[in-house]
């Protein structure tokens, strides 16, 4: 009846019900900076001495994984889950022009890769992060969720319309993703940095430029589950520079060259550019006008990329980005005419 290291706490559901964020009382609220714990003890039980360890946690200090937001993220993300079989209008698909529905099937492809891929890299990594800090496991394992969700939803669509699935993409990246042993931080600055803002920008303009009611549905309830899983991504890592050692945000500033390299393959990769040329211009024959919105989506994508970097400490700026990868912003060459700047 002692063995307890808290009594009498009392939770007070609030205007959402009993979160988890109103359980976060006396010492089952205080996040350690460390935990030694390598049982799955949920934090706050009583500890029994000669518990065999569970596991062996390598990711068991507060700065490797911790997010202030992630606790209400993991409310958002319960609350606002849907159902790819039943919520998405399946039965209001017209049919579309031959060009127009492979292109859609590409893009669907492209992004059904994308959402496994992340699955895969994040069950990589939960494992290894102690029960202390549940608030991430728990909204990381609802992040799972919702990209399988995304997998399977892309898919759906490009086989519900009597198109069919495109080509696999290049690949770069995801090895990138998959690979990567550093450190949870270096793969969430991948994931949610590098990889994460080009897919929700090919949700956003998915949305825009879908044929049908049940297309903007999807994209947009896509979109709202990434713009979550980047809020957390991006919290981490600014939480993460903003506590270690100044070091560690030029190590990942200088990381970011190999990255960049990666990335600028990928760019000029043309399947997925050509998908979307066709959908934004309507048809193979107005693709040249859908290219013009494609180098729109590929300068808003770097402009997101490096203003993303600045808000977590991280110095990316135009100045140090990859020259191939600086061709995206389309910034006018300088006229050799003109004069240079004094101090230039």
């Amino acid at each position: 009846m002692n063995d307890t290291l808290e009594w009498g706490i009392r939770a007070a559901p609030g205007k959402h019900g009993l979160t988890m964020r109103d359980l976060n009382l006396g010492s089952y609220g205080r996040i350690p900076e460390y935990s030694a714990d390598m049982s799955r003890r949920p934090r706050g039980a009583f500890p029994i001495p000669g518990v065999p360890r569970t596991d062996v946690y390598s990711l068991s200090s507060k700065v490797d994984i911790w997010a202030d937001n992630a606790v209400d993220l993991y409310e958002e993300a319960i609350q606002r889950r849907w159902m790819a079989h039943a919520d998405v209008a399946w039965d209001g698909l017209a049919p579309l022009p031959r060009d127009l529905e492979l292109a859609l099937c590409q893009l669907c492809t492209e992004l059904a890769q994308q959402a496994s891929i992340e699955t895969d890299v994040i069950g990589q990594w939960l494992h290894k992060m102690n029960y202390a800090y549940h608030e991430v496991k728990a909204f990381l394992a609802s992040e799972i969720f919702d990209t399988g969700r995304h997998y399977s939803v892309f898919r759906q669509r490009a086989l519900a319309n009597g198109g069919t699935l495109g080509l696999e993409s290049f690949g770069q990246m995801n090895r990138r993703l998959m690979e990567t042993r550093s450190g949870w931080t270096e793969v969430a600055l991948f994931l949610y940095l590098v990889r994460g803002p080009l897919t929700l920008l090919l949700y956003r303009y998915g949305e825009a430029y879908a044929p049908h009611a049940a297309e903007k549905f999807m994209f947009r309830k896509c979109m709202e589950d990434k713009a979550r899983h980047l809020a957390y991504g991006m919290a981490h890592v600014k939480y993460a520079v903003e506590n270690r050692d100044p070091g560690f945000s030029m190590g990942l500033n200088n990381l970011m060259r190999s990255v960049e390299r990666d990335l600028s393959q990928e760019m000029r990769d043309p399947v997925l550019w050509e998908a979307l040329a066709i959908i934004f211009g309507g048809s193979v024959s107005n693709m040249a006008a859908g290219m013009e919105i494609v180098k729109d989506l590929q300068q808003r994508y770097m402009e997101e990329y490096l203003a993303r970097m600045q808000w977590v400490g991280i110095g990316k700026t135009e100045a140090n980005l990859s020259p191939d990868l600086a061709v995206y912003l389309r910034r006018p060459s300088p006229d050799p005419a003109e004069p240079a700047e004094a101090g230039a």
